[in-house]
């Protein structure tokens, strides 16, 4: 099934941000996205295998094949600049999937955001396959974002617990080459209060990532700080996405 979910459509768009979810999530949270950013800047996001409307598929096998296969369903987007904006483990996967493409097509992204994540050269990865229900619930709890409702539910743990583990392993399985720098600009988000990331450490790694720049910017809330802060999330994503096409969304305004 094609990995790639188009939220926004249209003559309209005349750029994309492309959002890879972190660990566990699907492509549907960023859905509402569409209709709070300006038409110019469309939406889509990736469904990785094992998740969201993709939840009856085997989980990747590695984030190799995984990124091969979102460099494969891109495509349709690449005639347009494209920003791609990655949560956790989402930012790793944008960081490979820009070094894939640069690879295999000569292509540069018009920006990339890394938010909420540890630097690609040493990501935070708990032990995956190897992690209990209960250590890996903790993780759960200590991350946010998840109710204690839920926390407590054995019927979502089940559901939930098994692709966390999996995404978990992927990461810890990633192969670490030596890249050369991205030629985009790269942007660290970070959560205030997200204890899960060595905001130090985030700025200066995600820092050599690239030669075209870097900025890093903080914002309410923990780990999901973009949920909790979303307004002001976006109004940068505006604002980063418009600099990277020099200005020629100049005109449209934050929703």
């Amino acid at each position: 099934m094609n990995a790639l979910r188009l939220w926004s459509g249209g003559d309209e768009v005349r750029m994309w941000l492309l959002c890879l979810p972190p660990g566990g999530g699907a492509a549907r949270q960023f859905r509402s996205w569409r209709d709070r950013l300006p038409p110019a800047l469309g939406v889509a996001a990736a469904e990785y295998p094992g998740h969201g409307s993709r939840s009856d598929e085997p989980p990747a096998s590695s984030a190799g094949a995984l990124v091969g296969e979102l460099a494969r369903d891109i495509v349709p987007l690449l005639g347009r600049p494209v920003v791609l904006f990655g949560h956790s483990m989402g930012a790793i996967l944008a960081l490979d999937l820009a070094r894939a493409l640069r690879a295999e097509r000569g292509w540069r992204s018009a920006a990339l955001v890394a938010a909420a994540s540890e630097p690609p050269d040493r990501p935070l990865v708990p032990a995956g396959a190897a992690a209990s229900d209960e250590e890996l619930t903790a993780l759960l709890r200590a991350w946010g974002g998840t109710s204690d409702e839920l926390l407590a539910d054995g019927g979502y743990l089940a559901e939930t617990l098994p692709v966390i583990r999996a995404d978990l392993a992927l990461m810890a399985g990633r192969a670490h080459g030596d890249e050369p720098p991205l030629d985009c600009p790269v942007h660290t988000y970070l959560g205030e209060g997200d204890a899960s990331v060595d905001a130090a450490e985030a700025r200066e790694g995600w820092a050599r990532q690239t030669r075209a720049g870097h900025t890093a910017r903080a914002f309410p809330g923990g780990h999901f700080f973009f949920r909790e802060s979303a307004d002001r999330v976006l109004a940068a994503l505006v604002d980063d996405a418009n600099a990277a096409v020099g200005g020629r969304l100049q005109g449209v305004t934050h929703g």
